[in-house]
């Protein structure tokens, strides 16, 4: 595969996650908890490891239990919006890419609440580009 075939992975994988920064950024600032808009966004299983935890959401119920917990930590911390800070998107080959991003997360009064750095493995399926790993980067 060429330098160019990867940039052009990496593109689309890139449009991709833009999709689902909006989706996701729109459905915390509503204080919504249905995790259904995100659901097309991952796939089952997925692997998210923080800095405390491993776990693996094993079927589509568990991750949708998973991303609506979420939604309601954010809704619970007053979210109202946040900022997708320097992403970096690398294709890895014909159908994965790596992006790496840092959220800054801000509550309603514009007050930054959360920075954290993610680290998310995508994959091309049949169904599309779909984030399979997430990690949570130190510091």
């Amino acid at each position: 595969m060429t330098q160019t075939d990867l940039a052009a992975v990496a593109n689309e994988a890139h449009a991709w996650f833009e999709g689902y920064v909006e989706t996701f950024i729109e459905l915390a600032a509503k204080g919504s908890t249905d995790p259904a808009p995100l659901l097309d966004y991952f796939s089952v299983p997925i692997s998210m490891t923080t800095g405390t935890a491993h776990t693996v959401l094993a079927s589509a119920d568990a991750l949708s239990q998973g991303l609506a917990h979420e939604l309601r930590a954010l809704r619970d911390a007053d979210y109202g919006g946040s900022t997708a800070l320097d992403p970096v998107v690398r294709g890895l080959n014909e159908r994965a890419a790596e992006i790496e991003v840092t959220w800054a997360r801000q509550d309603r009064q514009g007050r930054e609440f959360q920075r954290v750095r993610v680290l998310y493995l995508t994959a091309r399926t049949d169904a599309g580009w779909r984030t399979v790993a997430s990690v949570i980067l130190a510091g």
